[in-house]
């Protein structure tokens, strides 16, 4: 889904250079990423499968799973690619841009995001880093 992005991620951070930490914000910007959510409309899902229409009346409300890290910071985990993701859970396709603009519409005492939080090389951005990156596009 996001090759590049995935390549910059899984640079060591003391290896990556400015261009490299450069090029992870391009492709950040454009990115559609993986959102682990909770779903908290009301709609029965038990029996879904994949490739069902679900009609909702009300709309569709969720909100972003968070993880807490060893310091007790809160973070929003994002994936590049299915393959990143780890144990079963709903999660939403979502561009970069437009979470940043859902966040920044609705803040909360959120430390950060976090790319790709359980491998081996992940990129941790405080929030209002990340806001920034989008600032001249909202």
């Amino acid at each position: 889904m996001n090759s590049e992005l995935t390549e910059l991620i899984n640079i060591k951070r003391n290896d990556a250079t400015k261009e490299d930490d450069a090029a992870l914000i391009e492709e950040l910007k454009n990115a559609r990423l993986i959102l682990p959510i909770e779903i908290t409309s009301d709609i029965e899902l038990d029996n879904a499968e994949e490739g069902d229409i679900i009609e909702l009346d009300e709309g569709f409300r969720f909100k972003p799973i968070k993880i807490v890290d060893d310091n007790g910071r809160v973070f929003i985990p994002l994936y590049s690619d299915d393959s990143q993701v780890h144990g079963h859970t709903s999660a939403i396709n979502i561009y970069a841009k437009d979470l940043a603009r859902m966040i920044d519409d609705n803040p909360e005492n959120i430390f950060g995001v976090v790319l790709n939080p359980f491998s081996k090389f992940n990129v941790e951005l405080p929030m209002d880093t990340f806001l920034k990156i989008f600032e001249d596009e909202n």
